[in-house]
């Protein structure tokens, strides 16, 4: 329990630091792909709520656009990552490298990228921001912290795997760590 709450501590304190293209949404780490690996989809999902709350209180936001922030930075991510790590599991063999790199560090870039350029296109839909000044701004600088999002999570998930493997809800000892031909 300690352990979820301070992740939505630190999903809050990622998103309260965000900033803002003239023409988009608030660019911020996600954070909720780590969240997703540590302790699953269903609790990463849960945990951006009270983030969202802080991040609302924070910045005196509109808190009607909560919902639609919870579907494209909580539900999406934690499900995507939960997808692209089942498939790495599943097709890819299992060591203790291919978990760090392909489920802590590739996984996370992947899809804050793919939540980008989603929450770019609900923006244009719904506030009517014409597509290419979010590709002209938004987009560009969403990708660029991709790399940041791939970089801390993957750091993260590298050292919980060493030091607190229990930590890591989909990282298991007897799967990753069996020796060859085991």
């Amino acid at each position: 329990m300690h352990g979820w709450l301070g992740a939505v501590l630190a999903i809050a304190l990622a998103w309260i630091l965000s900033t803002r293209t003239p023409e988009g949404p608030p660019l911020h780490l996600l954070a909720t792909p780590l969240v997703a690996l540590m302790f699953g989809r269903d609790l990463a999902a849960v945990a951006v709520a009270p983030a969202i709350i802080a991040a609302i209180l924070w910045r005196q936001g509109e808190w009607a656009s909560a919902p639609a922030t919870w579907l494209l930075a909580g539900y999406l991510p934690a499900h995507l990552t939960y997808l692209l790590h089942r498939a790495a599991d599943r097709f890819v063999p299992r060591n203790v490298f291919t978990y760090i790199f392909l489920s802590g560090f590739f996984t996370p870039g992947i899809v804050f990228a793919l939540t980008v350029v989603v929450a770019a296109a609900a923006y244009t839909a719904a506030a009517g921001v014409p597509w290419q000044r979010l590709a002209d701004g938004f987009i560009p600088y969403g990708l660029l912290l991709a790399w940041g999002e791939a970089f801390l999570s993957g750091l993260l998930a590298a050292i919980f795997v060493v030091y607190e493997p229990r930590w890591m809800v989909t990282f298991d000892d007897a799967r990753y760590l069996r020796p060859p031909g085991a």
